[in-house]
């Protein structure tokens, strides 16, 4: 689909903002954890030491120290879903699942839709067309609750 990436046309992503609540783990995971993926200096043939080059890359992967790869990303998603919910899933399904979720459950606005649409770098219009998973019942809910409190008010629908 031609829509599929969407960078020429609504530009870069903008930064996802963290929330307050995730400042503790993070710096505990920067003082506490990172260290012990980071490799030790070496020394180059020239008996010069070197340190890490990856060194400023927030995650790494445990048995290297380089930085995560797209895959390595992949994996763990994978895996760890897995583990916790025993259901294949992987880092596109989530997307879905996210989307699917806000659709059906959150009653968020077209502003909120097309805002969580360019977050997750596509159009409003993509969003609709690949990542909603809703069943026809699910998406034609809000007409009929519509209609209903239309009938409810007493049939008039000529003012």
């Amino acid at each position: 689909a031609e829509d599929y990436k969407t960078g020429s046309t609504y530009g870069e992503r903008p930064p996802l903002p963290l929330t307050v609540t995730l400042t503790p783990e993070i710096d505990d995971f920067i003082h506490r954890w990172r260290p012990t993926l980071l490799r030790p200096p070496s020394k180059d043939p020239t008996g010069t030491t070197t340190t890490d080059p990856s060194s400023s890359f927030l995650f790494l992967q445990p048995r290297t120290g380089n930085p995560l790869t797209a895959n390595s990303v992949y994996q763990i998603v994978s895996r760890c879903c897995y583990k916790y919910k025993q259901k294949k899933t992987n880092p596109h399904l989530l997307r879905d699942m996210i989307v699917t979720h806000v659709r059906k459950n959150a009653d968020a606005s077209e502003k909120e839709l097309e805002a969580l649409a360019l977050f997750m770098g596509h159009s409003i219009q993509m969003q609709r067309d690949s990542y909603d998973r809703r069943t026809l019942e699910q998406k034609v809910s809000p007409a009929v609750k519509l209609m209903q409190s239309m009938n409810s008010l007493g049939g008039d629908l000529n003012g």
